[in-house]
């Protein structure tokens, strides 16, 4: 069976505009991810952190649930321009927070949390299937990994610039991420739709629209469910431990001010840039290529965070933390194929998104976990979360065994 190429796939309207669109967002998202813990840690310590990322991701989850839905009822594209509305809301919001004072940072920085990791998340299920609706199945890996390719672009180039700029002029900078938020509203505005007109806007209700999802997942046993949602607690859950405390944890322990801790993001970014189109082409050229990006994105990404936790030297824990969080894209790109394999059109957000809301249910519990832990003690936060990651492989296993002894019409 003949492929598509990668440059083929970027020729395509609606994989071209994604690239760009997400390329947009991580100019903001990248700098983000280590700079607002920064700040939160600044003005109001660990607790602080786990709060803000906890209301977060409980406005995340249920946000979740409904957007599959939306999306499923009337398009993917206007879910996709809402969910960069927010992101652009909330960068607005951290700039005036920051240019209020501290005591008005607390309680707006909150806000802009909740917009930018709580609220954007309208979209989960809107990106994987407008993505594959969009190209043939055969080449999901492919075309998933060159849209986080432009997103992981972004990140590279706006952590780095941001880091910079930040030192310089905070102000400049937050103005900045607005900007890049606000491009990729006007991107995807551009977007062509999907979703069959056909089911865009039935008069079926949400409730309806959720019984007939978990019919269609009731067709796919309890074996592959629990085993789906076993590894997305244990992957969320380990990620939200210890994802908002690496760049105070390198700079706590290892002495690195805020520009070292952006060039660290840069070149992780730079690691996963690489590896993203590696782990399209391994998910693609096998039947189950994905089970492999599983395996390596989860139980090897465990092992090297584990080193990470333990080593008390700074080139090694920087090597660890960078080959750890890079291998995490093999297991995106694998987890994605995985989910557009088992589902169809007609629930394909509604599913997708509601596996996402599991996930954003650990980022609940997680932050809050880790913001204790880390209180406690730094070492044992990546410990625990380390030893989660390795413990998929059972789950994992359990995938591996449905899909290579049940027939695949078995198909939402």
């Amino acid at each position: 069976m003949n492929k598509t190429s990668y440059f083929s796939l970027l020729c395509k309207r609606n994989i071209a505009i994604m690239v760009l669109s997400n390329m947009a967002i991580g100019l903001m998202d990248g700098p983000m991810r280590w700079l607002l813990p920064l700040l939160l840690m600044e003005k109001g310590g660990p607790f602080l952190v786990g709060l803000s990322f906890s209301i977060a991701n409980l406005g995340d989850t249920v946000i979740a649930l409904l957007g599959g839905q939306f999306s499923d009822r009337f398009g993917r594209k206007i879910m996709l321009v809402i969910s960069s509305l927010f992101y652009t809301i909330g960068s607005l919001l951290l700039f005036l927070a920051f240019w209020k004072g501290s005591l008005n940072f607390i309680i707006i920085g909150m806000i802009a949390t909740i917009f930018i990791y709580g609220l954007s998340g309208i979209s989960s299920g809107s990106t994987l299937a407008l993505i594959t609706e969009s190209i043939s199945e055969e080449d999901a890996g492919k075309a998933l990994s060159l849209v986080s390719f432009g997103g992981l672009m972004g990140r590279i180039l706006g952590s780095s610039f941001i880091g910079i700029l930040f030192r310089e002029n905070p102000v400049k900078a937050l103005i900045a991420m607005t900007v890049f938020s606000a491009i990729s509203v006007l991107l995807r505005l551009q977007l062509k739709e999907t979703l069959q007109l056909k089911s865009m806007g039935e008069n079926i209700s949400l409730i309806e629209h959720l019984k007939g999802m978990i019919n269609a997942v009731k067709m796919l046993g309890s074996l592959c469910i629990l085993s789906i949602v076993a590894l997305i607690i244990l992957n969320g859950l380990s990620l939200a431990i210890c994802g908002n405390y690496y760049s105070p944890y390198l700079t706590e322990n290892f002495g690195l001010d805020s520009a070292k801790v952006g060039m660290i993001f840069s070149l992780l970014g730079l690691i996963q840039l690489l590896l993203t189109p590696v782990a399209g082409i391994v998910v693609d050229r096998y039947d189950y290529g994905f089970l492999n990006g599983l395996i390596l994105g989860n139980v090897l990404s465990g092992g090297f965070l584990l080193v990470f936790s333990l080593t008390h030297l700074p080139f090694v824990a920087v090597l660890a933390m960078i080959i750890s969080s890079g291998l995490g894209v093999f297991h995106s790109i694998g987890y994605d194929v995985m989910m557009a394999k088992i589902s169809e059109n007609r629930f394909r957000a509604t599913i997708y998104s509601g596996m996402m809301a599991v996930w954003n249910g650990m980022f609940i519990l997680g932050p809050v976990v880790g913001s204790l832990l880390y209180s406690s003690n730094p070492q044992l936060t990546f410990i625990i979360a380390s030893v989660l990651l390795l413990a998929t492989l059972m789950p994992i296993g359990k995938i591996a065994y449905y899909f290579r002894n049940t027939a695949l019409n078995k198909r939402i």
